[in-house]
């Protein structure tokens, strides 16, 4: 085998290693020049959980409830319910797709309250349901900042 027939094969390989990371380079570079990489429009979720944080919010629920959410920067949920303040690690929130998902663990039964979150200062309307292993109750309450 000749000298460069034995260099010309390593030259080759050299070549297309190079040219498969001049790609990756330029996809990486132009995906940061889009400003990364594509969120859907109707996506919310960041801004919105962004505009909650550290406010507070309210409103009273379809059985006469009066219910207080402190949306606290760690996904922890500071809350007054009917009067009665709690403030637990257990007690949780998050903007998903849109949506705000709250959950907290009563000494009764857990809760869930999920709805969709529009525009900053906009009220939420949400679905809340308990349960407690055996049976469950439903409600719904519209919350706006206080």
């Amino acid at each position: 085998m000749s000298t460069v027939g034995r260099y010309g094969a390593r030259m080759s390989l050299v070549l297309r290693t190079l040219a498969a990371a001049a790609v990756a380079a330029t996809a990486i570079t132009l995906s940061a020049c889009a400003g990364g990489p594509a969120v859907p429009s109707g996506d919310t979720s960041q801004s919105a959980a962004s505009f909650l944080t550290g406010q507070t919010w309210g409103g009273t629920d379809s059985d006469g409830d009066v219910w207080s959410f402190e949306f606290q920067s760690d996904g922890t949920l500071g809350f007054t319910y009917n009067g009665s303040s709690y403030d637990d690690a257990t007690d949780t929130w998050v903007v998903e797709g849109g949506q705000l998902e709250i959950f907290i663990a009563f000494e009764d039964g857990d809760t869930t309250m999920v709805g969709p979150v529009g525009s900053e200062g906009e009220p939420i309307d949400l679905d809340g349901t308990q349960t407690d292993g055996t049976a469950s109750a439903s409600w719904t309450v519209t919350i706006a900042p206080e």
